[in-house]
């Protein structure tokens, strides 16, 4: 289910029948090379959340945060971008205002690893009754791992050739979910090299410095079959994490 699809009585009425959680998917409008579109952190988490809440159950999505801290990527035309602090303020009062009309959970989800930074701080911030009530999947080196150990144990192919940005994860998960906004013809290899690396110079000197054409890794070989194997990765991270905020909700007010 889809929050923004519903109307207020009938979410009223399943909150007083139903224990339902809500899954708040974040993105960017940052450039993704020139074979994807802007909103393809978007267009990601959003199918990360929708999987989720049909694996998990009891839960809706909602609306994706569709502008991210994207400071790095301001080089190239059409990226928008929030500060850090202010993307932390918009999650702390969505959370709230959320939680406050009798959500069980509320569990932030991610397509943008710029965003992990304000997620974080938001969880920091949020009272202490509020913020056992919130999961912020927002240690994105294990998301990254989780997709790089499918690349190499499923398709024998090198992590640094998979990239984190624009690269094969990202354009094979597009090409499963959204294929008709991908140009493979404008795909062109980007940064290929260590992420920790790629990640410290991106950092400290934006996307333009590290890569010239935007993208981190190599997305020409990119698959459909591959964006499925991607993307159950990213899926199951997020129900495991689920199950198990959930499983010690029901400790807390069990009598």
């Amino acid at each position: 289910m889809r929050l923004g699809e519903m109307s207020w009585t009938a979410l009223g009425e399943r909150l007083n029948q139903d224990h339902l959680d809500v899954l708040i998917p974040l993105g960017a409008l940052e450039q993704h090379g020139p074979h994807l579109p802007l909103d393809t952190d978007s267009v990601i988490a959003e199918a990360v959340a929708d999987r989720v809440a049909q694996r998990a159950g009891e839960c809706v999505v909602s609306p994706s945060i569709p502008v991210g801290a994207s400071s790095h990527h301001l080089a190239f035309p059409g990226t928008a971008s929030l500060s850090e602090k202010t993307l932390q303020s918009v999650l702390m009062e969505v959370v709230q205002t959320l939680l406050g009309h009798g959500f069980r959970g509320a569990y932030l989800v991610t397509g943008h690893a710029g965003n992990v930074g304000a997620m974080a701080a938001a969880m920091a911030e949020l009272d202490p009754a509020d913020r056992s009530r919130v999961v912020s999947f927002d240690d994105w080196p294990a998301q990254r791992d989780a997709v790089h150990l499918v690349a190499e144990a499923r398709l024998d192919l090198d992590r640094e050739l998979v990239g984190t940005h624009g690269g094969h994860f990202e354009t094979s998960i597009m090409l499963a979910i959204a294929p008709d906004q991908v140009d493979m013809a404008s795909a062109v290899v980007g940064h290929v090299g260590p992420a920790i690396s790629a990640s410290a110079k991106l950092r400290s000197e934006g996307m333009a410095a590290l890569s010239p054409v935007g993208i981190i890794g190599d997305p020409r070989g990119a698959t459909t079959e591959a964006g499925e194997l991607y993307l159950d990765a990213l899926v199951n991270l997020v129900v495991e994490g689920i199950e198990a905020h959930r499983s010690q909700f029901k400790q807390r007010v069990a009598p």
